[in-house]
């Protein structure tokens, strides 16, 4: 099968991160919503570079059992302070604070380091030429064809 360049790159990025963002989704489409509350400010180091770091410790009720999770680095919330939670039935303790940064934060980050890496290898003109095609699925697996010249 042959791509152009503009599909190749597509394709390898889809491959690499459509996974992340497809687990995430499933994880949201089977999570439930509750209330939980801030319980304690936790403190951790991240070494010595970044120096320690505070996260809020979040309880919620399950049935007759208290849950307690770790929640983001640098979320300010006071003690005692409602905050909507989303967990998964049979793994509660795998629950995050309901807001944007907390769902899909780690998504993006895991995203962020081949997004960075397919686009420096897009862009650099010395590995892939602007014409090229790419060959996949014979020997060698990948094969980087020259392009149409004119």
């Amino acid at each position: 099968m042959i791509f152009s360049r503009h599909s190749f790159f597509l394709l390898l990025l889809s491959v690499l991160v459509f996974p992340l963002f497809a687990y995430k989704l499933i994880w949201l489409s089977t999570s439930r919503e509750t209330t939980g509350y801030m319980y304690f400010l936790g403190h951790g180091n991240l070494g010595s570079v970044f120096g320690i770091s505070t996260y809020p410790v979040i309880r919620f009720g399950l049935g007759k059992d208290t849950i307690l999770f770790n929640g983001n680095v640098n979320i300010n919330l006071k003690t005692d302070e409602a905050v909507s939670v989303r967990y998964q039935k049979n793994d509660p303790s795998d629950a995050k604070i309901n807001v944007f940064e907390c769902i899909w934060g780690d998504t993006f980050a895991y995203c962020l380091a081949p997004f960075l890496f397919l686009l420096v290898i897009y862009f650099h003109p010395d590995l892939l030429p602007k014409k090229a095609r790419i060959e996949i699925g014979r020997r060698p697996f990948i094969r980087i064809l020259p392009g149409n010249k004119k």
